[in-house]
């Protein structure tokens, strides 16, 4: 098969972030930190970096943050708040973070780096997650309509995964449209200004474009592809073999907040709005189509086979990936009764 035509427009790599040392001694102490992640506080709390974003797909672990159920568990989280899910797995990899946050496909990209990385368990997965949003005139009112056109997607995402499902579903082959590698932030601008025909991604993502974009509409969601699109928790090998505790202390926290938001949907959805920016009740409508729950159980498991079968035969994943060996069920049985 012939690969995506793939372009790139309008792209910003991020600023990095600098440290202003104000001596040896404090070059000294950021050095230890790096070495030894794992700080013991008074009361035997366990420093623990996590990486995770700001928006619906996190409600968990913002909920557990703003409401202290980490530190009710003995953990004292450094949070590492980044935008995607490959730059959560990017942290989990290079050591800049001890647990991650992500969807099925960076979590698939992280499993197959050949560290002793662990998925230990999903939180959340919905079949409607990815949205498709297209651009007014563009012509495109179903999946044969995308032919030709040009689509934004972030590639190595979660969404990018459920795309590749969906064109394969639907005869759509690689030659067939034009892959255009964006970040969702820069979706809204490059279909404003004609650059694009149609945007992929989940919310709120989606719904920034048809809020933002005079004319577009909304296309179709990415379900019906047997797959539940799972959020899951990933974590280091060094963090399991030093502190496997500090793993089931995090899931105990997690399992928590899964608890308000499907007791006290309001109220969880008011404490993720202050975080994000993003209006209350788009986050109600957002975390209502999600499915809260720790498992992993074999539909989770289905899903990101699936999904690393499908990254293996698109060339994106080494076929000698064993991604099975990479899901651990141990510690989430750790903490169900």
């Amino acid at each position: 098969m012939k690969a995506y035509r793939q372009n790139n427009i309008n792209r910003c790599p991020g600023k990095k972030t600098g440290l202003c040392l104000a001596g040896p001694a404090l070059l000294l102490a950021l050095i230890f930190l790096f070495l030894n992640p794992f700080q013991a506080a008074a009361g035997q709390t366990l420093e623990l970096r996590l990486a995770y974003g700001k928006k619906i797909q996190y409600a968990p672990q913002i909920i557990a943050a703003e409401l202290h159920f980490f530190e009710d568990e003995g953990l004292l989280i450094q949070p590492l708040i980044l935008s995607t899910g490959p730059q959560a797995a990017e942290a989990l990899i290079t050591g800049a973070a001890d647990a991650a946050a992500m969807g099925d496909a960076p979590a698939v990209f992280a499993a197959a780096s050949g560290l002793p990385i662990k998925i230990v368990a999903a939180y959340g997965a919905s079949e409607h997650m990815h949205r498709i949003v297209a651009a007014a005139g563009s012509g495109i009112h179903s999946a044969p309509d995308l032919k030709g056109k040009r689509v934004a997607i972030q590639f190595g995402t979660s969404t990018y995964g459920a795309f590749l499902l969906f064109c394969r579903k639907h005869g759509i082959e690689k030659a067939d449209i034009v892959l255009i590698n964006l970040s969702p932030t820069d979706m809204p601008a490059a279909m404003q200004s004609g650059q694009i025909d149609a945007a992929v991604g989940s919310e709120p993502w989606p719904s920034n474009i048809e809020e933002t974009v005079a004319g577009s509409y909304p296309v179709t969601s990415l379900a019906g592809l047997g797959n539940e699109y799972p959020h899951v928790m990933v974590i280091s090998g060094k963090l399991i073999a030093q502190h496997p505790e500090a793993v089931t202390a995090l899931l105990r926290a997690l399992n928590r907040a899964i608890d308000m938001i499907n007791q006290q949907s309001q109220q969880a959805a008011a404490i993720i709005a202050r975080v994000t920016g993003v209006p209350v009740h788009r986050e109600l409508k957002s975390m209502q189509t999600i499915h809260w729950n720790l498992r992993l159980d074999a539909s989770i498991r289905n899903s990101l086979l699936q999904t690393a079968d499908l990254l293996k035969q698109q060339n994106k994943l080494p076929v000698s990936a064993d991604i099975s060996s990479a899901i651990d069920e141990s510690f989430l049985k750790a903490i169900q009764p």
